[in-house]
């Protein structure tokens, strides 16, 4: 039975520690992926001449758009994120600084909708979204605009970089 970080990264039984995000620790499949739904804060206004403060709510986003297989994930390897993950799914995979991307990047350096990783059938395409700072691949000086991606390509985009993990 394979093992996985608490992250769900795939590791060798002899492992301890995560080579992805660097932590300890393991679960099984059986007890891996919940499924944890994203969520939003909503205020609802006082009436009107009240003095009490907006109500605060957080509501389920049930109804967004329906998610693909899972394709595999990238890793942020540095920064104040570094060993944070995201997962990808077929179909499209939105970078940036934007909390409504799928995967988000903290850093003041990259554009709201700064890439768009698409997945079909096991093949990864980065494009950038004519973003800012630009989106540069591996060790490679010059920006890209669209490539394919492969397992452990290094995508960099403002000061933070990703590492791609394909299933």
């Amino acid at each position: 039975m394979p093992k996985f970080c608490n992250n769900g990264h795939q590791m060798e039984d002899s492992w301890d520690t995560c080579p992805y995000c660097q932590r300890t620790g393991f679960q099984n499949p059986a007890g891996a992926a919940s499924n944890l739904a994203k969520t939003r804060l909503e205020f609802d206004p006082a009436p009107s001449g009240s003095p009490a403060a907006a109500a605060r709510k957080t509501v389920l986003l049930a109804g967004g758009r329906p998610k693909g297989e899972l394709a595999g994930w990238v890793v942020i390897m540095d920064g104040d994120q570094k060993g944070e993950d995201f997962r990808i799914r077929e179909g499209q995979n939105s970078l940036g600084s934007n909390p409504e991307n799928d995967v988000l990047v903290k850093d003041s350096a990259v554009s709201g909708k700064h890439a768009v990783l698409r997945c079909r059938d096991k093949k990864f395409l980065l494009t950038d979204l004519d973003s800012s700072n630009g989106t540069f691949l591996n060790e490679s000086p010059d920006p890209i605009s669209m490539e394919e991606l492969h397992d452990n390509d290094m995508i960099r985009i403002g000061g933070t970089t990703l590492k791609v993990k394909m299933l």
